[in-house]
């Protein structure tokens, strides 16, 4: 019966946690079985920016006023260079862990709020360069957007944008010299789903914002667009 397959399953799933503990990808404690990811503690912990609820501190909108366009500009949590939530994004960009990456978009999307996301019309992931994405397996932009897709029901558009220029790393760049890094490197695809829609850009990370501001530019050539921005981690 259905009942006695799910009790199997469960004993099944404490036996794996005996042998092979899932830890939590910021302080390594072994995960309770209703736990994914992170403990409690470690997301209660997380450093949450509020900028939903602040709009007067939002150091996110400031970046890109004036530059271009936005309706609205989200933050999920603040990133140091040396804090242990710069730790769990390196886990979700080269690591493997895009299930995370899932889990915290789906997670900053219920403390957003339903309300937030009324009158948003497609979700739209920062895309990888083609050799970057052989390479990694995965756009981590995507898993983020794919939890935000799991509380919303919005879609995600994947085509709408490509990413065709230089595939260097933003690491270690100036600002400007991640400007220049970032001019001309998105195409659009097939925009007829778009014109005079509501879009979310969606990124893992913003820096100086030069990536997000170029897939704006881009993205704002697209007949009566509106364009928001959420990221996980704004830099600090």
């Amino acid at each position: 019966s259905d009942k006695n397959m799910s009790s199997l399953k469960q004993h099944i799933g404490y036996l794996i946690d005996l042998f092979y503990p899932r830890i939590c990808l910021i302080c390594g404690r072994a995960l309770q079985s209703h736990e994914k990811h992170l403990c409690m503690y470690c997301i209660q912990n997380i450093p949450r920016t509020q900028f939903h609820s602040h709009s007067e501190d939002n150091i996110m909108e400031h970046l890109f006023r004036g530059k271009v366009q936005i309706e609205k500009a989200v933050a999920f949590f603040y990133f140091t260079h040396h804090g242990d939530y710069r730790h769990l994004i390196h886990q979700i960009k080269y690591r493997g862990e895009k299930e995370c990456a899932r889990y915290l978009g789906e997670i900053y999307a219920r403390e957003l709020g339903a309300e937030f996301f009324t009158d948003i019309d497609l979700l739209v992931p920062v895309p990888l360069h083609p050799k970057r994405l052989r390479k990694r397996g995965y756009n981590q932009s995507e898993w983020i957007a794919m939890g935000i897709s799991d509380f919303t029901g919005k879609d995600i558009d994947r085509y709408l944008i490509h990413r065709c220029g230089t595939s260097e790393t933003q690491t270690n760049k100036g600002i400007y010299k991640r400007w220049e890094n970032t001019q001309n490197i998105f195409t659009l695809g097939n925009t007829s789903e778009a014109e005079g829609k509501h879009l979310l850009l969606i990124d893992d990370v913003v820096t100086t914002g030069a990536t997000l501001l170029s897939c704006a530019n881009t993205l704002s050539n697209i007949k009566n667009i509106k364009i928001s921005l959420l990221t996980l981690a704004i830099a600090q």
